[in-house]
Order: C-alpha cells, then sequence, then structure tokens
C-alpha cells in the first residue's frame, strides 16, 4: 500500500473546525494569525524534504484541513529544529502546531514512522536516544569517549526516567 499524500486527501476534504480549535488551543498563538510571509520556510532546515512547507502547513490549519495534515507523512519530516518559531514575526510556530498534529495522530493509533519507533526503543533500552558512537577526526582515525578523556557513559536508564517515559507512553 502506498503512503497517503496530501494532495490524495485534499480532493474530497471538508474543514474540520471542531479538531482545529482542539490543536490550536494548545499553541501561543492561532494559525489565524498568520501572515503567509513564508519567513519559517526560508529557514526551515528540512525544507528539501516536505512535501509541504512550514507557511503551507499552517495555511492548511488556518483552513481547518487538519484531519489531511493528521493522516499525512508531512508532519513527521519536521527536523523541530525551530528556527521556523524564532523566524515567524507572529511566533505562531509550525513546528509546535506538527507536534500537536504527531500527538493526535498518535492518539489515532495511526502508523509511526520505523525512525521514531526505533529511537524510542533505544531510549527505553539504553536511556539514550543515539548510543556513544566514535568519530573520525581529521587525521582519518576514529576516537572514542575514552580515547579523549572523557567518562564511560551509562547505558541503562534510570528507574525514575523509565518510569516517567511510561508514564507519557500511557503504558504506566
Amino acid at each position: 500500500m502506498r503512503p497517503v499524500s496530501i494532495t490524495d486527501l485534499m480532493s474530497m476534504a471538508r474543514p474540520n473546525e471542531e479538531l482545529k480549535e482542539k490543536l490550536t488551543a494548545f499553541l501561543a498563538n492561532s494559525p489565524d494569525m498568520c501572515l503567509q510571509c513564508a519567513r519559517c520556510t526560508s529557514g526551515c532546515t528540512a525544507f528539501e524534504l516536505l512535501e509541504l512547507k512550514p507557511h503551507e502547513v499552517v495555511a492548511l490549519a488556518r483552513l481547518g484541513f487538519l484531519e489531511e495534515l493528521v493522516a499525512s507523512s508531512t508532519i513527521w519530516d519536521c527536523a523541530l529544529c525551530l528556527k521556523c518559531v524564532e523566524r515567524c514575526p507572529q511566533r505562531i510556530g509550525p513546528a509546535e502546531l506538527l507536534l500537536a498534529l504527531r500527538n493526535e495522530a498518535c492518539s489515532r493509533g495511526l502508523e509511526i514512522p520505523e525512525g521514531f519507533r526505533s529511537v524510542l526503543m533505544t531510549l527505553m533500552e539504553t536511556g539514550m536516544a543515539f548510543p556513544p558512537r566514535r568519530r573520525p577526526a581529521r587525521d582519518g582515525r576514529s576516537y572514542g569517549r575514552e580515547e579523549v578523556g572523557l567518562p564511560e557513559v551509562r547505558m541503562a536508564p534510570s528507574e525514575v526516567a523509565l518510569m516517567a517515559l511510561m508514564e507519557l507512553l500511557g503504558g504506566a
């Protein structure tokens, strides 16, 4: 089954004002305040990966087409660098909107990309999103923590951190 594109879903869409109110209640400023200046898009680090640019996501949210955004893969492509929030003269924050859309997708039980699941599993197993790795230097050799005098990293989550994570995931 091919992933559903946002343009595939838009052809028969009707705005969902209830969902708009639900998702935008947690944002600092409403998407309705967006000027569509595209400053958020001009600083986006994931610009080339996105089917919809940050200002286009906000425009769809303004129009109430949030069902389509929740079901699209676009919401998972954002790097969450928050440059869009810094650059927005209206302080809309497309990244915050995308987080709200991701939360809605998760609450509906929609499929989460494999990359997110693997990071979550690593986080639960080791307490870290990514394990320590050796890094190459200019001289061509690779160095680990021990070679540069850094202490060993404890690779197990604390009981408190694991319980907090489980509570966030709804498993506790």
